[in-house]
């Protein structure tokens, strides 16, 4: 977008909400952020505010300590915005993340008229047998009431408030504004990239809005958990899921910090913290896709023990490559080895600036010095979360939203075996899984599994290679590219040209050989040897001897 549509479009949001922005301005203004708003040129919304509210209240608080009853006052949104920057702790001052960690979502439950009214504009007449008025659960963008099907099945509904979403996408409107006028004028706010923060923030509130998203996460647990009878996901009733409601089966199940309860269930809560490990490893390492909030209201224990998840609104996702790098991560803190944890730093984050690796692997092995003295049992997870993430931030290295997610979800995972059993630790009840993963790379299975899911974009380079290379030999049919060097007065270079052009040759054979090798091992093609594809084999066997002969040819290549 250049800059007179940009322009365009923040004044046009700027007139379509400036009865919300002028309410924002006041608050604010009445908090004592008016210097705030004159600093990113809101001016004249400041002075239309201090006409109505007067003078700052609360001055003898601190400031961050205004700053959160300011977004308690303006609303849903701005509580939701505190709570996400909570998590940055990258980016945000101590003091204001120690703020806004205490906003929670206290709002009043919606009057069942207003619930009433949009069930029958979603779900046909006879789709519940009965509801209950009195809400099990309330929260900002919804609530959740009991139900009952036609059927008998008893149900929960979970219900959109009416205008959330109008709400939301206004408020959002706002601070994406606000975020662009902060970024335009002001300076000195380092790796802090408002306009950066505030399109994040965006994407997170507009997937937890989304109840299809939230359906979609419930129905692929449902697949990842399917073969498992430790772990319970509620069923989706699919056909009565919309836009503005979910109806899922209804989950019972004793809270994990109600150590009481479940003694009297039955279930142990030390053979049941071992389980929470178990299953956190297996979502953050093996499938990737993690609950992300897995505080006590929204996990349950069942005899077994079996965990029942609930709320599937927000979730976290990690690729392949980012779990790997940070099982190397892991690895490399388990081995205090300061290299391999530095780099794999390096890999995960992002930074404006080229970082000074020697002072990293240098800093990095003073942080693990700190904190694996002992055992790793007496580790403090969050401080040790927290203290990692600083380092990044001295480093001027930017953690993606995705791996602060991970970090939330990690020390929550940790308090609720610690609610559990007093000496649990994470990476302790964790640690043997993750030292079998590791070795897990190193066999033959690993490597194949790997040449099979590169084998097809190896295959499209190369078919395509004739075409890419069509423009140059176009070029040089036409005369477009010249070169005139005699080869023959030079006899070594020569040589060198001959003896590389056949390297490269061979090395193409190799890695074809590779690649077909592991099309035929992956898809099991007969003949089979002791199970195994015999044509496959040869082709592995073949690759590694002209490998092998290979680096024997280059050992033996005289060095000039």
């Amino acid at each position: 977008m250049n800059d007179n549509g940009g322009k365009t479009f923040g004044v046009a949001k700027l007139y379509r909400n400036v009865e919300r922005i002028t309410e924002i301005a006041m608050i604010m203004a009445k908090f004592g952020f008016g210097d705030l708003l004159a600093s990113i040129g809101m001016s004249g919304f400041l002075a239309r505010a201090r006409r109505l509210v007067g003078f700052p209240k609360a001055k003898h608080a601190s400031r961050a300590h205004r700053l959160r009853l300011a977004m308690e006052e303006m609303g849903t949104v701005f509580i939701k915005l505190g709570q996400y920057l909570s998590t940055r702790q990258d980016m945000i001052p101590p003091e204001y993340l120690e703020e806004f960690k205490q906003l929670q979502d206290q709002v009043p439950p919606v009057d069942f008229s207003g619930i009433r009214k949009i069930i029958e504009e979603e779900l046909d007449p006879n789709a519940l047998a009965s509801i209950d008025e009195t809400p099990l659960a309330v929260a900002s963008v919804g609530q959740v009431h009991e139900a009952t099907l036609p059927d008998g099945k008893e149900v929960v509904v979970k219900v959109k408030r009416p205008g959330v979403d109008r709400q939301a996408r206004t408020d959002l409107d706002i601070i994406n504004l606000l975020a662009q006028q902060a970024q335009k004028y002001t300076s000195g706010w380092g790796m802090i990239r408002p306009v950066d923060l505030a399109n994040e923030f965006s994407r997170s509130l507009l997937v937890e809005l989304n109840y299809r998203q939230e359906a979609s996460n419930i129905l692929r647990f449902q697949r990842l958990y399917g073969a498992r009878k430790d772990v319970k996901i509620p069923a989706l009733v699919r056909q009565l899921t919309t836009d503005k409601l979910i109806v899922m089966e209804k989950l019972t199940g004793i809270r994990f910090d109600d150590r009481q309860g479940l003694l009297g269930a039955g279930i142990d809560p030390s053979q049941l913290a071992k389980l929470t490990a178990s299953v956190a490893l297996e979502q953050f390492m093996s499938f990737g896709f993690f609950h992300a909030d897995p505080h006590p209201g929204n996990l349950f224990a069942q005899p077994g023990p079996v965990i029942a998840f609930m709320d599937f609104g927000l979730i976290g996702q990690l690729d392949r490559e980012k779990r790997d790098e940070l099982l190397k991560l892991a690895m490399g803190i388990v081995r205090q080895n300061n290299v391999a944890v530095a780099r794999a730093v390096l890999r995960l984050t992002t930074s404006p600036v080229k970082p000074n690796r020697d002072m990293l692997e240098t800093d990095v092995s003073a942080f693990l010095e700190t904190h694996l003295t002992g055992s790793l049992r007496d580790i403090n997870i969050q401080r040790f979360i927290n203290d990692i993430i600083e380092l990044m931030t001295q480093h001027k290295l930017r953690v993606p939203n995705d791996l602060l997610l991970l970090s939330k979800a990690i020390i929550q995972f940790e308090s609720l075996g610690v609610h559990l059993d007093s000496s649990f630790s994470i990476m302790v009840d964790a640690g043997p899984a993750i030292k079998a993963l590791y070795k897990k790379r190193f066999t033959p299975s690993f490597w194949l599994n790997i040449l099979g899911r590169h084998a097809e974009e190896a295959v499209y380079v190369i078919q395509n290679l004739p075409k890419d290379l069509d423009p140059l030999l176009t070029n040089l049919k036409a005369g477009k590219v010249k070169a005139d060097v005699s080869i023959d007065r030079f006899p070594s270079l020569y040589h060198a040209l001959y003896r590389s052009s056949s390297r490269i040759s061979l090395a193409l054979i190799i890695a074809s050989m590779l690649l077909g090798s592991a099309h035929i091992l992956v898809g099991n093609n007969p003949p089979h040897w002791h199970g195994v594809p015999m044509i496959g084999l040869f082709g592995l066997f073949g690759a590694f001897v002209l490998t092998v002969w290979l680096f024997i040819d280059h050992l033996r290549s005289p060095k000039h």
